[in-house]
C-alpha cells in the first residue's frame, strides 16, 4: 500500500475521533506534569495543543502500528501462499514429458500459475499417449477396411435363382447390394414389385427382361438387370403322316419338329426291321433316300425318335409314315 493511500485512511478514520477519556486519567497527567522540566515542556505543550488532541494523537498512533502489522502479516501470509501454489506447478511442469516433435515454446510460468490442475492432466495424458496412439491405429485400419468393404458394395445387385427353365418357371429373386428400397420391374406384364426380396412366375415361353431400381441410405440410386430364359414344355410335334419326295415343293422330306429338346437321335426302319435312315441332332429331317444314299421304295416305313429336353426329361415316340413319289 502507497504512503499516500495510508495518509487518506488516516484522515478519514481519525478525522473527527474523539476518545473517551476517564476521570482518574486526568488526574495522573496532572501529577506526571510536576516532574522536573520534561513535565514543564510536556504541560506547556499540551496547555497549546490540548489534551484531546495529544490523546487523538497516541491513538492514532496505536491504530497505525496495528494497521501496519496487520498488512504485514497480511502480505507474509500471501507470499507464503504464493510459494506453495508454485512449488507444485514447478514440479509438474518438471515432470511433463518434453515433446521433441513441437517446436513451440511453453507459456511463462506466471501466465501458467492459475492451472496447475490441467498442465497436470495433460501430462498424465501425454504419459498415456504412446499405448493410445497404437490403439488408434489399429481401430482406424479396422474402420477403414468396413469403410472400404462398404464402398465397394454395390448399391443394385440381382439374385436370381433359376436363371432358366421350362413354364411355369419360379424365380426367387434379392437385391445383394446395400440398397434399401428396391422397384422390380418384369418384362412379362405383370406389376411392379417393392418387396426386398420377391418371388416372380412366369407363365410363358420366352426372354424376359428383370430390372431392379434401388435406392441406398444416403439416397444414392441404382439399376442392375438380368435375362431370364423361360421355356415352354418338351414336346415332339408336328410329325407328318406321309411325305412325297418328288421335287414340286410339297411335302419332299420328312421333318420331325422338336420344341424344348436339347437331345433327339432318329431312326426309320422298312417293314423287315432294315434301318433305312437315322440321323442325330433336333433337326432331323429325311428326304426319302436310304443310307446307300438311293430312292427308298414307295410304301409305309416306320420311326422311332429318342429325346430329351432342356429340363432334362426323356422322351420316345414311335410312329409309321406313308412315302409316296
Amino acid at each position: 500500500m502507497e504512503n499516500n493511500d495510508i495518509e487518506d485512511l488516516f484522515k478519514k478514520s481519525f478525522k473527527n475521533y474523539e476518545p473517551e477519556v476517564r476521570p482518574t486519567v486526568w488526574k495522573n497527567v496532572r501529577i506526571g506534569l510536576k516532574w522536573g522540566s520534561l513535565a514543564v515542556l510536556i504541560n506547556t505543550f499540551i496547555q497549546k495543543i490540548g489534551i484531546s488532541t495529544v490523546i487523538a494523537v497516541v491513538s492514532s498512533l496505536t491504530a497505525i502500528i496495528g494497521t501496519m502489522l496487520v498488512m504485514n502479516w497480511s502480505n507474509a501470509d500471501s507470499k507464503k501462499q504464493s510459494e506453495t501454489t508454485t512449488a507444485p506447478l514447478i514440479n509438474t511442469v518438471a515432470e511433463q514429458p518434453v515433446n521433441t516433435s513441437n517446436s513451440v515454446s511453453p507459456a511463462p510460468l506466471e501466465e501458467s500459475k492459475n492451472t496447475t490442475a490441467p498442465v497436470a492432466d495433460i501430462a498424465k495424458e501425454t504419459a498415456k499417449a504412446p499405448d493410445n496412439a497404437g490403439t488408434s491405429k489399429k481401430e482406424q485400419k479396422k474402420i477403414e477396411s468396413v469403410i472400404n468393404k462398404f464402398s465397394d458394395e454395390p448399391i443394385a445387385a440381382i439374385s436370381a435363382n433359376p436363371v432358366s427353365g421350362t413354364v411355369p418357371l419360379i424365380v426367387d429373386l434379392s437385391n445383394t447390394g446395400n440398397g434399401k428400397t428396391n422397384k422390380w420391374v418384369f418384362s412379362d406384364g405383370k406389376k411392379a414389385n417393392t418387396e426386398p426380396n420377391p418371388v416372380h412366375v412366369f407363365e410363358e415361353a420366352g426372354i424376359y427382361t428383370i430390372a431392379l431400381t434401388s435406392t441406398n441410405a444416403e439416397g444414392k440410386t441404382a439399376v442392375d438387370s438380368i435375362k431370364v430364359e423361360v421355356i415352354g414344355n418338351s414336346s415332339i410335334s408336328s410329325i407328318p403322316k406321309e411325305f412325297s419326295p418328288n421335287g414340286d415343293g410339297v411335302l419332299d422330306v420328312f421333318a420331325v419338329k422338336p420344341k424344348n429338346i436339347s437331345k433327339m437321335n432318329t431312326k426309320i426302319f422298312d417293314k423287315k426291321g432294315t434301318i433305312v435312315y437315322k440321323f442325330e441332332g433336333t433337326a432331323a429331317m429325311w428326304d426319302g433316300k436310304d443310307l446307300q444314299e438311293k430312292e427308298a421304295a414307295e410304301g409305309i416305313y416306320f420311326y422311332m425318335i429318342s429325346a430329351e429336353g432342356v429340363d432334362g426329361k426323356k422322351y420316345e415316340q414311335k410312329g409309321s409314315i406313308n412315302l409316296t413319289r
